[in-house]
């Protein structure tokens, strides 16, 4: 059977992944609401896929350096529709939480997925093909939401029919991985060390300036943007009494985000390079979070949209191929799992804190996402790419 070009076998990997993950987004929110998910409570309900893929995703990252980025993506989409069987059933809190957590461990996989295209793909088209893989989330998350909150509908408030349809969706992952998806040629795999030396060889790596600084800058970020992630559907409620609106919002950013990152981030970075579309994207990012609460619908709320959109297609393909530039070539999988492991941690404290936040004052979380923006607009500043890839590690112990 002829296999799809391997950058393409990646794209639908993820979509497929992230359509699924999509379209729990607003029964989370709202039926995790009705279910008695108040302040803190909804706070780690959103926050436990997160806390999952943090403690998970490094060491998916070291299996994928020794054993192949093939066998972890195989394993990963199993759990991921275990999880969704599980949730189809969540009636319960407690349920939702273990469908939640079972999918957190599925979705460790990010990390190897970013070190696929890494493996795949050389300096010079490494943003184009992150873009690839950003343009995959843009399109699970235009579709899912919508798709989510059109069957929670059509299932008359029951999660069953999502989680069918989402379980069914990450097996035809599985299927698709089995089938069509080949290790990277390119990846040499790393010979066995202990996990104490790997965790050591990573903490190196990441603690060069250029890491460093890309570590701090990413954790901050997403951070920021949970607050928005964790309270949206929440906020186009309480303002307007939208309920499935939200879903569509969102699916506006996806368009875009998905639009850049798909096509024009290849002459974007051509002509401004990695570094400055990082800068110009957090740059809008911080001043459009701030909006959110306070641009009605709809010209306000879309033209914000479009902002938020842009700017993140822009600003994620461009860090996600800096990271990759500025880490050692036999630790690809390693530092992109460490890195995917700090997203999860913003995305554990970030709704923790929005969900507080969000019951004192609406606007409240999205300010304090504004703020912590800054930060990443800051850092980007003071960026500078290595002169010399980094090598390999042959420290022995």
């Amino acid at each position: 059977m002829h296999r799809p070009a391997p950058l393409f076998a990646i794209f639908i990997t993820i979509f497929l992944d992230m359509l699924a993950f999509g379209m729990a987004i607003p029964d989370l929110q709202l039926r995790g609401e009705s279910l008695g998910a108040k302040h803190v409570v909804m706070g780690l309900l959103l926050s436990s896929f997160s806390l999952a893929q943090f403690l998970f995703a490094p060491i998916l990252g070291r299996i994928s350096d020794s054993k192949g980025r093939r066998p972890v993506l195989l394993v990963t989409s199993l759990m991921t529709t275990l999880g969704f069987v599980a949730y189809s059933g969540a009636h319960t809190l407690p349920l939702m939480f273990l469908a939640r957590v079972l999918g957190g461990l599925g979705g460790g996989n990010i990390g190897v997925a970013f070190a696929y295209i890494a493996d795949i793909t050389t300096p010079e088209n490494r943003a184009a093909g992150m873009g690839k893989v950003g343009a995959a989330f843009g399109l699970g998350f235009i579709l899912g939401p919508p798709m989510g909150a059109l069957l929670i509908q059509a299932g008359k408030g029951s999660p069953f029919l999502l989680g069918a349809v989402a379980a069914t969706l990450c097996f035809l992952n599985f299927l698709f991985i089995y089938f069509w998806l080949p290790e990277p040629k390119e990846h040499r795999a790393k010979s066995a060390s202990s996990l104490k030396d790997s965790l050591r060889d990573v903490v190196r790596a990441v603690r060069s300036p250029a890491l460093g600084l890309l570590a701090t800058l990413y954790f901050a970020a997403n951070f920021a943007f949970s607050n928005l992630e964790a309270t949206y559907f929440r906020l186009l409620e309480f303002l307007y009494g939208f309920k499935t609106e939200g879903a569509y919002v969102l699916m506006l950013v996806g368009v875009i985000g998905a639009v850049v990152q798909g096509g024009l981030i290849r002459h974007l970075v051509r002509r401004f390079g990695e570094v400055k579309l990082m800068r110009t994207g957090y740059l809008l990012l911080a001043p459009s979070l701030a909006a959110v609460p306070f641009a009605p619908p709809w010209a306000p709320l879309l033209i914000g949209t479009t902002v938020m959109g842009f700017a993140m297609g822009i600003a994620n393909p461009s860090v996600s191929s800096l990271i990759t530039q500025s880490a050692p070539e036999d630790m690809q999988g390693s530092v992109n799992g460490v890195m995917q492991s700090l997203g999860a941690l913003a995305r554990i404290f970030g709704p923790l804190l929005a969900s507080v936040l969000f019951d004192v004052k609406y606007w409240a979380p999205y300010a304090l996402g504004a703020l912590i923006m800054v930060i990443p607009a800051v850092l980007a500043r003071r960026f500078r790419l290595p002169e010399t890839s980094p090598q390999p590690n042959t420290a022995v112990s």
